[in-house]
């Protein structure tokens, strides 16, 4: 059994158990394959970098957050993830469940709030650590959302049901269910992920995933483990300079930034201690 069917059949069997939000939040986060990719233009996951847990307003935070890019704009993608468990409909007829009808409110206020003046250009100047090269930062932002929601087996044999959910979705709107992340997993590739803290990006991964984010942002707006950054010191001793492909801010396509170890390096988190009696 190979890498992704392995993920699969984990994953799958996982959604069975009836965890938790917080369990699937995290499972996602280690298998980062599993972070839907709707709303992806041709430039793929802009630097192959999710963010968690990314705060946003006074009172909003979206479970997954990523940016894509085409040569013209910005697509800024929010995703919410509720749980296996969570119900479209209640138990008899087509009447919505609650669950289902909070998570609808839940997408709703997220456009809301940003649809205000100021709200979305105050948003994204917050980001300006990843949305690189500058030169495109001019470029118009579309706000994208998508719900993570419940299990297929709920509708899969009512015509009705899949179309008043399909009824739900819009341009910028995507319903999917848990099932339908484990979907084409061999094309999906690992990304980094991140914690936004103030301006700086703090990078989870313990593994080099590429060098997309490292020949573009600002290494010193990010953070890593102490075990990331010695993987780096690896990749940077072995770059190999190009004089014929360098991008605007001077350094060597395909290799990592040369400034690339001037990242800040996050202190081990030290072992619980054992009261003493």
């Amino acid at each position: 059994m190979d890498h992704a069917d392995e993920l699969k059949a984990q994953y799958l069997a996982l959604l069975d158990e009836g965890h938790n939000e917080q369990v699937y939040q995290r499972f996602i986060e280690v298998n980062t394959q599993l972070v839907p990719r709707d709303f992806v233009q041709n430039h793929g996951v802009h630097l192959s970098l999710v963010l968690r847990k990314l705060a946003f307003g006074a009172d909003f935070k979206s479970d997954f957050f990523f940016l894509s890019k085409s040569s013209d704009d910005w697509n800024a993608v929010f995703i919410e993830i509720e749980k296996p468990s969570s119900r479209f409909f209640k138990d008899a007829g087509h009447e919505y469940h609650p669950d289902f009808v909070h998570a609808l409110q839940q997408i709703n206020s997220w456009r809301a709030w940003l649809s205000i003046e100021g709200n979305l250009q105050a948003f994204v100047n917050q980001l300006s650590t990843i949305r690189v090269p500058a030169v495109m930062q001019r470029n118009p932002t579309n706000p994208k959302f998508v719900l993570v929601f419940g299990r297929r087996a709920e509708y899969a044999d009512s015509e009705l049901r899949r179309s008043r959910i399909r009824a739900e979705e819009r341009d910028d709107f995507k319903i999917i269910t848990f099932d339908s992340l484990a979907e084409g997993l061999p094309g999906k590739h690992q990304l980094w992920l991140g914690s936004r803290r103030a301006e700086f990006i703090d990078l989870q991964n313990e593994e080099i995933v590429d060098n997309n984010l490292f020949m573009w942002a600002d290494p010193h707006m990010l953070t890593v483990s102490e075990g990331l950054y010695k993987k780096l010191e690896g990749v940077v001793a072995n770059n190999k300079p190009s004089p014929f492909l360098t991008t605007r801010r001077g350094h060597v396509m395909g290799n990592f930034h040369p400034n690339a170890l001037k990242v800040m390096v996050r202190p081990p988190t030290p072992a619980p201690t054992t009261a003493s009696r």
